[in-house]
């Protein structure tokens, strides 16, 4: 459930940006059409809620079959389970199309993005230890100079404060 609002609001969000993106009005054809020329609100909300929808299916639809296989697999927890709920997540995606041949390509592109995401892990860093050293490596408590900055320092005593 929590996966589901995250992608709602992902999607809410797509859509809002999506919405103010374009200058010409949002209009409604059919049964229920507005003014020519002036921005529906039923036309907005659509185009607001319609992503939300899609992605909160995809969320939804991701951590629903990664969870099956963890169960089916006895609680195995390897890239498998990320590639098939990668693949229900990209065919979710791909169904907006309502084309088969998309559906399928983008299950394959959905499972091998999220392979890729399960394999480089929960961090992008090769060396964690060298990227905490850097970040927040230790400095001796008392400065000491080396002997080219002292030679410096002695070859121009006007910058020997610096």
């Amino acid at each position: 459930l929590f996966d589901q609002g995250i992608g709602a609001f992902a999607g809410t969000f797509f859509g809002t940006c999506q919405a103010a993106w374009y200058p010409d009005p949002i209009t409604t054809t059919g049964k229920y059409g507005g003014i020519p020329g002036r921005t529906d609100f039923r036309a907005v909300g659509r185009t607001i809620l319609r992503p939300a929808m899609w992605f909160s299916l995809t969320a939804g639809t991701y951590t629903a079959v990664e969870c099956a296989m963890e169960a089916a697999r006895n609680e195995t927890q390897d890239i498998w389970n990320s590639i098939v709920a990668g693949m229900a997540g990209g065919a979710v995606v791909g169904m907006t199309t309502g084309r088969p041949q998309i559906m399928a390509a983008t299950a394959i592109g959905f499972g091998a993005f999220m392979a890729a995401v399960d394999m480089s892990g929960p961090t992008t860093v090769r060396d964690e230890a060298l990227l905490e050293h850097k970040r927040m490596g230790i400095l001796p408590k008392k400065h000491e100079e080396s002997e080219a900055l002292a030679a410096l320092k002695e070859k121009f005593p006007q910058h020997k404060e610096l």
